[in-house]
């Protein structure tokens, strides 16, 4: 019953969508993907200098424990060989889970100082959370051989993508206003 159940998994493929900015703005400098503009107010980055900032630096910094736990979830629907649920089910529960709270702590830990970065970080965490209750959800399922909890854990990846095309939507407005190129949405 849990291999029954773990191939009824094969359509929760988690992404692990960013996007880049880089600024078009001669009189601030430029920026590419990575770089943040290097003046600052007193009270702060400016809204320009911190949506560089959150998207270009502070996101893929700590992107790695994110990127693992997705990779480990992907995994199981590699093409070739016998799929075990009971390894994958202790590889998420070991690893991919640990690995996930962890970019969890990571980025709920960002400082943003814009109510407008504020937002978009908001809608990235929801994403992110949505996508770790979602693998908690199939290891749930395995544990208890229970398919409809696979529906519960479709329903999490779904508003995951949701939220993230949020993100993204906010970004791109936000970078158009602010004169910032944008790089990888849409594309």
């Amino acid at each position: 019953m849990k291999k029954k159940i773990a191939a009824l998994a094969l359509g929760l493929l988690l992404c692990a969508g960013l996007t880049a900015c880089g600024s078009k703005s001669e009189d601030t400098g430029s920026a590419g993907s990575g770089s943040a503009v290097t003046a600052t107010t007193e009270a702060g980055p400016t809204l320009q200098q911190e949506i560089i900032s959150f998207v270009g630096d502070s996101l893929p910094s700590i992107s790695g424990d994110r990127d693992r736990a997705v990779q480990l979830y992907n995994e199981y629907f590699s093409v070739g060989g016998e799929k075990d649920s009971d390894k994958w089910m202790t590889t998420l529960s070991q690893e991919a889970l640990p690995k996930y709270d962890t970019y969890l702590g990571n980025l709920k830990a960002l400082k943003t100082t814009n109510p407008e970065v504020e937002s978009l970080k908001k809608l990235y965490l929801e994403s992110a959370e949505l996508q770790r209750d979602a693998i908690q959800l199939v290891v749930d399922a395995i544990t208890n051989a229970d398919s409809t909890i696979l529906d519960q854990a479709q329903k999490k990846v779904d508003d995951s993508k949701a939220k993230l095309e949020e993100f993204n939507t906010q970004l791109k407005t936000l970078c158009e206003q602010n004169n910032i190129t944008l790089e990888g949405i849409g594309e």
